[in-house]
């Protein structure tokens, strides 16, 4: 195992997203490259699970039952220490409007549309979003 398999390892992912089979792909996409994943069903679940784990990323799905993915961007966002925190956007909704408000909420550092991306694709962003936080705090 070389070096960036080993740094791999210890990073966490946290999947929110209400469709299980989403949650059941992406959690062994990840898991097959060395990711530890952790997944709600639910925005509350999903902070619940990012205030007690502090996960490295979050993807998030922002149409869900209970609390939909902005009121959590914007829970992240009143916590300082969660802002820092990459956040995903992994949604089907393409919308100009809807890329709109994210943007303006300015937390997510990337949006990605499901029906258009492979899982392996999310994978390599999630990569690449973590090479860049790393080389931030050197």
């Amino acid at each position: 195992m070389d070096e960036e398999e080993q740094l791999l390892q210890k990073k966490t992912i946290c999947i929110i997203d209400d469709d299980p089979d989403i949650l059941t792909m992406y959690r062994l996409r990840f898991e097959q490259d060395g990711y530890f994943v952790l997944v709600a069903v639910n925005g509350e679940t999903g902070l619940t699970l990012v205030r007690s784990a502090h996960p490295d990323v979050i993807i998030l799905d922002i149409h869900m039952p209970q609390m939909d993915g902005i009121s959590v961007l914007s829970e992240l966002n009143r916590d300082p220490e969660l802002a820092q925190i990459p956040v995903i956007i992994l949604s089907n909704n393409n919308s100009d409007q809807m890329f709109q408000k994210i943007s303006d909420l300015g937390t997510a550092r990337y949006y990605i549309v499901k029906t258009l991306t492979t899982p392996q694709k999310v994978v390599d962003i999630v990569t690449e979003v973590l090479a860049n936080d790393s080389k931030g705090e050197e």
